[in-house]
């Protein structure tokens, strides 16, 4: 009969196997270090007219000054969720999305994880030619770690594209599922800004059905497209859920403006 006390057992264990079980210390800064890198395409910039990258165009201001204010709203809060929307589709909603992630990516000491969540018409991989490597519905559910999901293409920029379209996304914003992976995420990146690029408000019930995961909205109306009574709809439904911090006003007459 051995006689080993389990701290016999122990002591007697090598160190380094001793050390292998214990819990890993969580480092926001080793998982920033360790995400898949990715390339912006500078022609997918000129295309879709990312000007916040450049700042060539002189409308970069309006994204500048959004930027600036969607964070001081924040931080006077503590939030760091913001859902962007439209009324309807043709309003520009990625496009603003994905200038306002830019702008906030020049502040270097701000971290920002940018999440296509139009799962029906996903976009911003286009957009932005950056290649999206599999699907937001798998991610969401749970199937993929987010090390192996979210790409990484400034040194405070992630991005969590989506490769395929998917008609469930109603049900799988309202499933607890969802909530656990993105809480799983910022737990992860700890990042001070998360911009999830939302379908239009007005088409499904998704919007509705994911505003609990965030701490505000956005809302994007079209010049030419948006009727007012489309952005009083959005703004009555959306308001009784979660706190609207703005209507930026897209596509607007003028020299500076898109």
């Amino acid at each position: 009969m051995s006689t080993d006390t389990p701290q016999d057992m122990d002591l007697s264990e090598p160190q380094a196997e001793q050390e292998a079980r214990l819990p890993a210390l969580h480092d926001p800064e080793v998982f920033w270090e360790n995400l898949k890198p990715a390339a912006i395409s500078e022609a997918a910039l000129v295309d879709n007219h990312l000007i916040s990258v450049t700042r060539a165009h002189p409308a970069h201001t309006a994204f500048d000054m959004l930027r600036t204010r969607l964070l001081q709203a924040l931080n006077e809060k503590g939030w760091t969720r913001v859902a962007v929307t439209a009324p309807t589709r043709g309003c520009g909603s990625s496009f603003v999305t994905a200038n306002l992630a830019l702008a906030v990516a020049r502040l270097e000491t701000v971290r920002t994880v940018m999440l296509d969540m139009d799962l029906r018409a996903p976009s911003l991989h286009d957009m932005l030619g950056v290649p999206a490597t599999d699907s937001m519905a798998d991610y969401l559910s749970g199937m993929i770690a987010p090390e192996n999901f979210v790409q990484k293409v400034r040194p405070n920029l992630a991005l969590a594209l989506n490769d395929t379209a998917s008609d469930t996304s109603a049900e799988l914003f309202q499933n607890d599922i969802t909530a656990e992976v993105l809480e799983e995420l910022e737990e992860a990146l700890c990042p001070e800004l998360m911009l999830f690029d939302m379908p239009p408000a007005l088409e499904f019930d998704d919007v509705l059905g994911f505003l609990p995961n965030v701490d505000a909205v956005l809302v994007v109306a079209g010049g030419g497209v948006s009727t007012a009574e489309d952005i009083t709809k959005v703004e009555q439904i959306l308001s009784e859920v979660k706190p609207i911090l703005g209507v930026m006003l897209n596509k607007a007459d003028g020299p500076v403006s898109y």
